[in-house]
């Protein structure tokens, strides 16, 4: 049976005051009262309740992770759960405590008021999370953000979306293709720079644009990479290479190639974003651009430990990110 702080208060016969003096190590107490209360709080395996600590204490040691995503949206793609993994394993080495929080109304606010959780990690939020990130910001909530939102002041950590776009488009240039499709998710900022990237190169290279290949999409699903380019090979004159926002996306996009009869990358070459795990033993194996999730996980958390104890602004952080290229992408066929 779990024992209250009241409980060990009245069998040591003292006020809860001491007991949470000795539990919070302070040295004013009588040294035997201090071994009376320790015995009793290791008998009965007393865990004193972190929340209540917090709030009494006016600070803890709880990070908010706040998803502004559906669940399923982000379990669903390694690459999150990759960022998170950064999350937590920096939060367990500084000695913090992580609480998931789902950005329902703004019921993460209520979170914060009740000095749930210090501050918060806000996952890969888009254009359409302005409201969130105003929110916190007038709340004066500590926040750091692990993606970039344009126009919006805050920290952050991310990567050069346009700078990796463009490494995918030079190299299917350099193979040859002139015809290349884009997939992506257009209210993500990451997705935008990434799309601008695609005509960005065709331009430099005086090839043509064409907005008929260039699709956007609901989500970032296998579903969304497959019915895309299921609708781009019914083009009359469909691309010979797909740049694909994400690497869950380009899995769909090689199902739907193999499915119509072609080769990938024979037929049509196909690149991905991300590097996830699974991109590697895709068949054939994924070309895409590597970015560090979990170092942008990890990252943004440590910057927001130390706005949390230095009560000093960090920088937002750019990370490098590197062209990985395997079987899914080769030179274009002549038609």
């Amino acid at each position: 049976m779990k024992i209250t702080i009241g409980e060990i208060a009245n069998l040591a016969g003292v006020s809860k005051t001491t007991v949470s003096r000795v539990l919070n190590k302070k040295p004013d107490v009588d040294p035997a009262t201090r071994e009376r209360i320790l015995a009793l709080i290791s008998e009965y395996d007393f865990q004193p309740n972190a929340f209540a600590k917090a709030i009494s204490t006016q600070s803890n040691h709880y990070i908010g992770l706040l998803i502004p995503h559906k669940a399923e949206y982000i379990f669903s793609n390694s690459f999150y759960t990759e960022v998170m993994r950064g999350v937590s394993t920096e939060v367990d080495g500084c000695n913090y405590y992580l609480l998931i929080c789902y950005a329902h109304d703004v019921n993460y606010l209520d979170i914060y008021r009740q000095k749930r959780v210090a501050g918060f990690v806000l996952l890969s939020p888009g254009s359409y999370h302005k409201g969130i990130i105003e929110s916190l910001k007038t709340e004066n909530i500590p926040f750091v953000s692990t993606a970039k939102v344009t126009n919006e002041e805050m920290v952050y950590v991310d990567i050069d979306n346009f700078h990796g776009g463009s490494l995918v488009m030079e190299h299917l240039v350099l193979l040859g293709h002139e015809r290349i499709a884009y997939i992506g998710k257009p209210t993500l900022i990451s997705s935008i720079e990434r799309m601008n990237s695609h005509q960005a190169v065709l331009e430099k290279h005086g090839l043509p644009y064409d907005p008929s290949l260039v699709l956007v999409t609901h989500n970032s699903s296998i579903e969304d990479g497959y019915q895309s380019t299921q609708e781009l090979l019914k083009h009359p004159n469909p691309p010979t290479a797909i740049f694909l926002a994400n690497d869950i996306m380009a899995v769909g996009a090689i199902k739907a190639i193999h499915q119509a009869g072609l080769r990938v990358p024979e037929d049509i070459s196909v690149a991905g974003f991300d590097d996830i795990p699974l991109a590697s033993y895709s068949n054939p194996p994924l070309t895409t651009i590597r970015q560090p999730a979990y170092e942008k996980g990890a990252v943004a958390t440590r910057l927001l430990i130390q706005l949390l104890e230095k009560q000093e602004t960090p920088s937002s952080n750019i990370l490098d990110v590197e062209l990985v290229v395997r079987g899914s992408t080769g030179p274009v066929r002549n038609r």
